[in-house]
């Protein structure tokens, strides 16, 4: 069994193969530190425009990174000895809008006609955070009331992650750090209480929990990012004959470290 420490000092080339021999199919989060993890989704080729024109009028919430030639699973610019049916821990896949099955391998589904589009990942600016000695905690991936920008039969509402900050120096920087990180879901969308974006219980996220969450503290400033779980509950509005994306928190780690996407 691999341990933490062993994991966030893994090369994302070693971290994979673990993966793909089937030694890891739990969630990515602190592995490979520093470097980019990429959120998922793969839709055939005849929706595959329509899809990307949603990512492109929803970026906070759908920033595209890397997108494969039909059929291909290699991701050229970010990864290019990646197979995208084997390398995530593990995938959600989707019939007709209707979740199927989680399995830690999709090469059974795949097809000539299949895109897969990665999308960037908020972890990526935690890092930058924790290193700016930022004091936060994550509680996890909401569904929110925060509607997207429709594009052809992809619509819905945004998921979000939620942090909280202890001061409001720690919210101002953390604006700050995460506008650089464009590519990594950018600056936050949201700031305020958690109601009025249609969240009622910040104790029990709905998409993506995380663990020891203790009660808010008093002071404590809620900041909300746009979420790569977000084409997943467009898939449920789509009715897609296919989708195939990650399981939430169970990430696809690149070869590109996260400082190689700021904006400086």
């Amino acid at each position: 069994m691999v341990d933490k420490t062993e994991l966030e000092a893994m090369a994302p080339k070693d971290f994979r193969q673990l993966v793909r021999r089937g030694e890891w199919t739990g969630p990515s989060a602190g592995v490979c530190s520093g470097y980019v993890q990429a959120n998922l989704a793969v839709v055939a080729k005849d929706v595959a425009f329509e899809f990307f024109l949603f990512c492109f009028r929803n970026w906070q919430a759908c920033p595209v990174i890397d997108v494969t030639e039909p059929g291909d699973p290699h991701p050229k610019l970010v990864a290019p000895e990646v197979d995208l049916r084997t390398d995530l821990p593990r995938y959600r896949v989707f019939k007709d809008g209707e979740l199927v099955e989680e399995p830690t391998d999709v090469r059974k589904y795949w097809r000539d006609d299949l895109v897969g589009i990665l999308i960037g990942c908020s972890w990526g600016f935690e890092g930058a955070m924790r290193a700016a000695n930022v004091q936060f905690r994550t509680l996890g991936d909401f569904t929110t009331n925060i509607p997207l920008v429709p594009a052809g039969r992809f619509k819905g509402f945004m998921a979000c992650s939620m942090r909280l900050f202890k001061t409001s120096y720690d919210a101002v920087r953390a604006v700050q750090i995460s506008s650089r990180y464009v590519p990594e879901h950018g600056a936050p969308v949201f700031i305020g209480e958690p109601e009025d974006i249609g969240i009622k219980d910040i104790y029990h996220a709905d998409l993506y929990p995380h663990h020891d969450v203790y009660p808010r503290e008093p002071g404590e400033i809620a900041m909300f990012w746009g979420c790569g779980i977000t084409p997943q509950l467009t898939a449920l509005n789509a009715k897609l004959p296919l989708m195939v994306t990650h399981k939430g928190g169970h990430m696809l780690v690149t070869d590109k470290l996260a400082a190689e996407l700021t904006v400086l």
